[in-house]
Order: structure tokens, then sequence, then C-alpha cells
């Protein structure tokens, strides 16, 4: 189930993302535009969303679908996925926890559909914490 909600996830994520380029006529992805073209804060078509670093966060109908992207690479942590789980009427019937969540998630790293965030050090900076997160490398299932 885990692996039909990261489909749903991504879908959403893309379609809410084509709607901002085809309304800007741009061909980029919308966090690389949204500080010249509009606001980082708005609404389309039901979706409120908030651009924030170097992410998105976009609710549609109490929804919450939280991400990160670079260039057009999805990345997301255990919680922001764990928010959607949280958010949505269907998925938040599963009951599923933290520990089962990460467990299936790694599970799709094995299969190729995702891997790790690895975050580079700033010279001389060491990091005092781990997050655990994801970046998808496989948006086509079969």
């Amino acid at each position: 189930m885990i692996e039909e909600i990261l489909i749903n996830y991504i879908n959403f994520i893309r379609h809410f993302e084509t709607l901002l380029k085809t309304k800007y006529k741009q061909d980029i992805n919308p966090c690389s535009f949204s500080r010249t073209f509009f606001e980082r804060k708005g609404n389309i078509e039901g979706i409120e969303y908030w651009f924030h670093g170097s992410g998105c966060t976009a609710e549609k109908d109490g929804v919450i679908y939280a991400y990160d992207i670079t260039v057009d690479e999805i990345k997301f942590s255990q919680w922001k996925f764990s928010e959607l789980i949280r958010t949505h009427p269907d998925y938040q019937k599963l009951n599923y926890t933290p520990e089962f969540i990460e467990y299936e998630l790694y599970q799709l790293i094995n299969k190729g559909i995702l891997d790790w965030v690895i975050i580079e050090g700033i010279e001389g900076k060491d990091f005092g914490c781990v997050f655990m997160s994801y970046r998808v490398l496989l948006e086509v299932f079969n």
C-alpha cells in the first residue's frame, strides 16, 4: 500500500507543478521561478500552496503534500510523507506507525524506486542531526 500511496503522492505533485507551469507559461520546475513570476503563497484550482526554502507544501481538501525539489527531483522526509498519510481520509484509517512507514520506504529503496538523500556538509561544519530523507528515482511504476 505504501507504494500506491507514493504513486498518488508523486502524481499529485507533478499535476500541481503542471498547473503552475501552464498558468505561468514556464517549462521549468515552479520552485525555480516562484520568486519571479508569482507569489510564493497562493491557490490554484483548489490547491492552497506555499513555497519555502527548497520545497513546497500544497494542501487540497485538508490533505497535505509537502516536498522538496532540486531541479526536477522530488525529495521528502519520512515526516513529510507521514503527513500525507495522517491527513488523507483513506490513508489515515490504515493506522501506520512511523516504524512501519520507515520499513516500507526502505523496501522501495531496495526496489530502486527511492534512494537516500545525501546531505553534504559545509566545509568545517558538522551537522547536529540526521534526517531520514528520500529522493524519487523512478516515477514510472510497473
